[in-house]
């Protein structure tokens, strides 16, 4: 991911913590979160991730075509580089459906600072899943020809 991506990801976790500290309903009691922060979260994520692998797929096939048309292996690592995109997806996700999960324990349920942290935790996940599909989507217009 682009360093524009990782400062925007950073400030926004900072936001998120001192909010979460210093006016935690904000984050735990808002009304969108409260019905957006469950499996819906998880099902765009699931989208956004579908989208993405494919387009790596995409990726790999235009790679290919490009070095058996020019006869050299010259891609290995911007295909390494698109592959760990595809492990960090997996991982956003099965962090989303962890952060869920430990969300709905009971220990967690009279706290409104522990929930605002797992509201803003999801948020910067789906924010995670989004910069990259951006990403990726970047590499596609890159390798597009242009009319």
């Amino acid at each position: 991911m682009k360093i524009v991506y990782w400062t925007s990801v950073i400030v926004l976790a900072g936001v998120f913590v001192a909010l979460s500290v210093c006016q935690p309903t904000i984050l735990a009691h808002n009304d969108f979160l409260k019905g957006f922060i469950n499996q819906e979260v998880l099902s765009i994520m699931a989208v956004i991730m579908t989208i993405s692998i494919t387009s790596i797929a995409t990726i790999h096939i235009w790679f290919n075509e490009l070095e058996d048309k020019h006869g050299k292996k010259v891609f290995g690592a911007a295909r390494r580089e698109i592959n760990q995109t595809a492990f960090y997806f997996i991982g956003l996700f099965v962090a989303q459906l962890a952060c869920l999960i430990i969300r709905s324990l009971p220990i967690f349920a009279g706290s409104d600072t522990s929930l605002s942290l797992f509201n803003g935790l999801s948020l910067i996940l789906l924010l995670g899943s989004v910069l990259s599909l951006l990403d990726i989507m970047g590499v596609i217009r890159a390798l597009t020809p242009s009319d």
